[in-house]
C-alpha cells in the first residue's frame, strides 16, 4: 500500500475526529494534505503531478457547485478535494463512491438517533412529487468527513488485505 492511501486515510481520520466534535475542519488540515499531495506526485513525475492537480481542479468546481446549492459544507468539499488529490486518478473514484455510501449509512444513523424521521420522509415525498426545496431549508448537518474517513478506510482496505473491495482493477 502506498504512502499516499495513508497520508489520506490519516488525515480524513483526523478531520473526522474533528468534524465529529467541532463540526469544522481544519484549513490547515486540508491544505497541508493539498500540498503534500502536489509535492508527493511531483516526486513520481510530472504526469503524476498534472493528473492530481487535474483531479484536484475538477473536484473543486463540482464541489463548489454543490457547496453553492447548500448540499455540502466548504470544509468538507475542502477535504474531498485534497484526499482525492493525494490518492489521484483510479484511486479516487472508489474514494469517492464508498465516502458516498459512508455519507448514506451516516445519514442512516443520524435519522434513526438524532433526527425526525418523519420531517426527512415528508421533505423527500415532496422531492419526488416536484416540489423541490431549498437544500439548505431546515437540515441537520452530518459531520461527512467520516463518510470521507469511512472511503479512505475502504480504498486501504482494498488495497491491502480486502482485495475483494476494489471498484477499479
Amino acid at each position: 500500500m502506498s504512502i499516499t492511501i495513508w497520508l489520506a486515510l490519516a488525515a480524513c481520520c483526523v478531520a473526522g475526529v474533528y468534524d465529529v466534535r467541532t463540526r469544522r475542519i481544519p484549513n490547515v488540515l486540508t491544505a497541508s494534505l493539498a500540498a503534500t499531495a502536489a509535492i508527493v506526485h511531483a516526486f513520481y513525475g510530472w504526469q503524476s503531478l498534472a493528473i492530481s492537480l487535474l483531479v484536484m481542479a475538477a473536484l473543486m468546481l463540482a464541489g463548489a457547485i454543490v457547496y453553492a446549492r447548500g448540499g455540502i459544507g466548504g470544509g468538507d468539499v475542502k477535504l474531498a478535494v485534497a484526499a482525492s488529490g493525494m490518492l489521484s486518478y483510479p484511486l479516487f473514484v472508489p474514494f469517492l463512491l464508498y465516502s458516498a455510501i459512508g455519507g448514506g449509512l451516516l445519514a442512516i444513523f443520524f435519522l434513526a438517533f438524532k433526527g425526525d424521521a418523519r420531517a426527512a420522509f415528508s421533505r423527500v415525498a415532496l422531492i419526488a412529487a416536484g416540489d423541490v426545496p431549498s437544500i439548505a431549508a431546515r437540515r441537520t448537518t452530518l459531520p461527512y468527513a467520516v463518510a470521507f474517513a469511512i472511503g479512505a478506510l475502504a480504498v486501504a482496505l482494498s488495497q491491502s488485505i480486502a482485495p475483494f473491495l476494489r471498484i477499479l482493477s
